[in-house]
């Protein structure tokens, strides 16, 4: 008995070595498959290419910054780290107490009320376009009619066009606004299931 549980654990052993041997071949193979033939380059030229890889993420947090956080007169908003306590931010009675611009508001809300202006805002979700390409992606909308919407959304605050390139940008209140119309669609939705 005890000959056959010593010789079973020695089989056991072998297989547990094929297995990790298998799983080895594997994961060489999906790493093959997604990048490419895997070679080993020696650590300087992994240091290079992580100082490349490096600068490359540099330039995208760069441009994603560029189009994401852009306030509503195309002004670069500077993100803050701090956060506020709960005695800092004051009490939801005293942000009630707030004028409320309602004409500003009016605005934000009757650019968010048509169809086309929130598939413009959803393209720009992605990042900054040209008219070209917003033409391109939305063609069920009149180049004439896409301009007088892209002067809309313009108007309200919720994109801003680059002066020197001409791209259309989406700012945080666009956003903000698309995200909130997104949550409403949501709402409808499941209301309708019900």
């Amino acid at each position: 008995m005890a000959e056959e549980l010593k010789e079973e654990m020695k089989k056991l052993k072998e297989d547990i070595s094929e297995l990790k041997e298998q799983l080895k071949d594997r994961d060489e193979e999906r790493r093959k498959r997604r990048h490419g033939i895997y070679i080993d380059v020696g650590e300087r030229v992994r240091d290079y290419v992580g100082d490349v890889m490096e600068d490359v993420a540099e330039g995208i947090e760069g441009e994603l910054a560029k189009s994401i956080f852009i306030g509503p007169h195309g002004r670069h908003i500077k993100m803050r780290a701090h956060r506020f306590s709960a005695g800092e931010r004051g009490s939801s009675d005293e942000r009630e107490d707030r004028p409320v611009d309602f004409d500003r508001t009016a605005k934000v809300i009757s650019a968010l009320g048509q169809e086309h202006r929130l598939a413009i805002l959803d393209e720009l979700m992605s990042g900054g376009k040209y008219v070209n390409e917003l033409q391109e992606k939305l063609s069920e909308i009149a180049a004439s009619t896409l301009s007088s919407h892209l002067n809309v959304l313009e108007e309200a605050g919720l994109i801003v066009q680059e002066r020197v390139r001409g791209r259309y940008l989406i700012t945080i209140p666009g956003r903000s606004g698309y995200k909130m119309a997104r949550r409403v669609n949501s709402f409808l939705e499941k209301r309708n299931q019900e």
